[in-house]
């Protein structure tokens, strides 16, 4: 018998980009990025409206820990795929990661969603930001460009949208 809510597996030392789907909007996607530890547990960094500071900043980023892992988040949305980001340095202290997080944006938003979509300050946006900040240290090695792994992360995840009825948990990929 399934789950209602299958627990997803992530390798342990590793960065991955999850795609959330939105309702009503085909092919726009939430972007999450998942940072696992020794033993797989993660820590979600994301672009969101819950990580912002009311009446300054309509969004911000919002830094939890997760375990375990579900196809369905605390608040019941579908995420459709997390792809391992292949290249990833497992001894990058979470402190640079936090921090390549945090500044991603260095303005840090605006005091009104439709503002920060004017700006291009979207999750999507945020997480290539936070894949360039760690390339440009080091702690990513790859020989493509953010928007490479842009590219693939829409086409997949499209793709799996496009299957939901046959949908029975999260896809996971390597990129």
């Amino acid at each position: 018998m399934l789950s209602p809510n299958p627990v997803v597996r992530l390798e342990p030392h590793s960065l991955y980009i999850s795609t959330t789907q939105i309702f009503a909007r085909h092919g726009a996607f939430h972007w999450i990025i998942y940072v696992t530890d020794a033993d797989g547990k993660a820590t979600t960094y994301q672009w969101s409206e819950q990580g912002g500071t009311p009446g300054l900043q309509a969004e911000g980023v919002d830094i939890q820990e997760l375990h375990p892992v579900t196809t369905y988040s605390s608040t019941n949305n579908l995420t459709l795929a997390f792809f391992k980001i292949t290249g990833f340095d497992p001894a990058t202290p979470s402190d640079k990661i936090r921090q390549a997080a945090l500044v991603a944006f260095p303005d840090r938003g605006y005091p009104s969603v439709r503002e920060n979509r004017q700006n291009n300050l979207t999750c999507r946006t945020w997480a290539l930001k936070v894949l360039r900040i760690l390339m440009d240290g080091g702690w990513l090695v790859r020989t493509d460009i953010p928007e490479v792994i842009e590219d693939i992360v829409k086409k997949r995840s499209m793709e799996v949208e496009g299957n939901l009825e046959s949908f029975t948990e999260s896809v996971v990929a390597d990129i």
